[in-house]
């Protein structure tokens, strides 16, 4: 009985653990780096949009390439939030981020300094299918996304 009651408990983590990993709809990739000066102005709106949206179904991820150690760091962020082709595509450009749709990894839009916590928190809403305002200004073709800084042969 013992045994199936720690069968039981063990069970109950993982699932608790795979849900909770799963929860998010849409991943919050930030490219900066230490000498990007638009980095600190997206960084804190992106920060200031995140506190606004406050749900579990958006997961925030930092692609850092100041150094190799931070560089790794966002590699395996990416890699653990399933969003890897969108790190691969832009890994070495900064001054962004962009909203990822976490089950087809398909970027929705993209925001550098030009854009309000207001306007990054509607994105991000309309991403993860969160009630938002309807506000033309938020559509999701006015945030597009620097060009492919690396392209696949």
């Amino acid at each position: 009985m013992k045994k199936l009651i720690t069968l039981l408990g063990a069970a109950t983590v993982a699932l608790s653990f795979s849900a909770t990993a799963q929860a998010a709809d849409v991943v919050v990739m930030k490219f900066q780096a230490d000498d990007c000066q638009s980095c600190a102005i997206i960084g804190s709106q992106v920060d200031t949009a995140m506190a606004m949206v406050g749900t579990d179904r958006v997961q925030e991820v930092t692609v850092d390439v100041s150094n190799a150690a931070l560089w790794e760091k966002g590699a395996h962020e990416s890699f653990d939030a399933d969003v890897v082709p969108v790190f691969n595509k832009y890994v070495g450009l900064t001054g962004f981020a962009a909203v990822v749709d976490k089950k087809t990894r398909r970027t929705i839009g993209c925001v550098n300094e030009n854009y309000d916590a207001s306007q990054v928190a509607e994105l991000i809403k309309r991403a993860a299918r969160i009630p938002h305002s309807s506000a033309a200004s938020t559509r999701v073709d006015n945030f597009k996304c620097p060009p492919a800084h690396n392209k696949l042969p």
